[in-house]
């Protein structure tokens, strides 16, 4: 499996919140397959020095389960076809010479390796879609190329959402949607401190603070909801100035990254949680609907498709429209019983839905 954008490292630290860092623990521990390797993304050799300063923790110490860490010399995510596809070729040279191609399945989230990896060479190529990276500035034309390529070669999609995978256009092509592991729950934190002491109801949101977030409907919020609320924000810092004037706000809190027990104690303490996306991100699935819903919170989203359905505690809001209503609204519902939120956790549990995925990528 070879992974996009984020290291095991980076899955490690926030406890594999990501759905490719719980897929990579499920294979890692899933007896029935005998040799996983791991490949973390291509990463410039001039990290190596930081890299033996503060080394990767360890992803197994079976033999049979490997991580590995392909370089190159040039930093950065290459971003155009003609530095992308030689980069992607090396490493499918590369990663061909760590297994026995033809008897292992790749298995990749970045759609660029998906798209140039020899398809005869392998017993099979499979692209992992849990996110629609053409969102990300400057990858729109290559992550397009990309999709196209690889539904003409005929590489198995399984994506998070319908309409990711109806956008790849591929013709072998699987739904299994996010999910949460339901045992996150047994043993969460008390909050933290400085959570204590925030002032009057909270509207939560938890993750990437990035060009995604609709901060104009957050603004919009945070004046319609006055002092009686605080609009509390979690997660890494991306895009500093798209959040400049939400921050502004006196009502708003803005804080770094916490563990992720934290987390989930902060969404289960909310009065209601928050997803709000901007118009054009339509064929995500937000992971954090299904740890808010798993933390009985009720939920207050940008009408994606992919929540449709979900939870009658999860209230939806066309893009671009006001969330004050539907806050109030969530704010004003019955707290979830235990069964409601017992229910909710095995519906959506990881063991089903890794079930579902590895029969799409291995065919048992």
């Amino acid at each position: 499996m070879a992974l996009a954008h984020r290291t095991w490292a980076d899955g490690m630290a926030v406890g594999y919140a990501y759905s490719p860092d719980r897929i990579s623990v499920l294979l890692r521990d899933d007896s029935t397959i005998p040799f996983v390797l791991l490949a973390d993304p291509v990463r410039s050799h001039l990290g190596r020095v930081k890299r033996a300063r503060c080394p990767s923790p360890a992803f197994s110490t079976d033999p049979s389960r490997r991580l590995v860490h392909p370089y190159r010399w040039r930093r950065g995510e290459p971003t155009t076809m003609n530095e992308a596809v030689p980069v992607y070729r090396r490493l499918d040279r590369w990663l061909r010479a760590q297994v026995e191609a033809t008897e292992t399945v790749l298995v990749t989230s970045h759609p660029v390796l998906a798209a140039v990896a020899d398809r005869g060479a392998w017993r099979d190529i499979s692209y992992y879609a849990w996110d629609d990276f053409r969102g990300i500035p400057g990858f729109f034309d290559l992550y397009g190329w990309a999709h196209e390529t690889l539904a003409a070669a005929d590489v198995n999609v399984v994506g998070v959402t319908e309409k990711i995978v109806q956008n790849v256009g591929a013709r072998r092509r699987t739904v299994v949607p996010n999910a949460i592991l339901a045992s996150d729950y047994d043993d969460v934190d008390s909050v933290p401190a400085w959570f204590t002491e925030v002032r009057g109801r909270v509207a939560f949101y938890a993750g990437s603070l990035q060009g995604r977030v609709d901060v104009d409907a957050l603004t919009t919020l945070a004046r319609d909801l006055g002092s009686d609320w605080t609009i509390v924000l979690v997660g890494p810092m991306q895009d500093p100035e798209w959040f400049r004037g939400l921050a502004a706000e006196p009502n708003v809190l803005i804080h770094e990254a916490e563990p992720r027990s934290s987390i989930l104690a902060m969404m289960a303490a909310a009065d209601v949680c928050l997803v709000p996306h901007l118009d054009g991100t339509g064929s995500m699935s937000p992971l954090k609907i299904y740890e808010y819903l798993g933390a009985g919170a009720a939920v207050v989203a940008t009408d994606l498709e992919a929540m449709r359905g979900l939870s009658p505690r999860c209230l939806l809001v066309p893009a671009g429209g006001s969330l004050t209503p539907a806050v109030l609204e969530a704010a004003a519902l019955p707290a979830a019983t235990p069964e409601e939120v017992a229910a909710f956790r095995a519906e959506h549990d990881w063991s089903a839905r890794y079930a579902a995925w590895r029969q799409s990528v291995l065919g048992y």
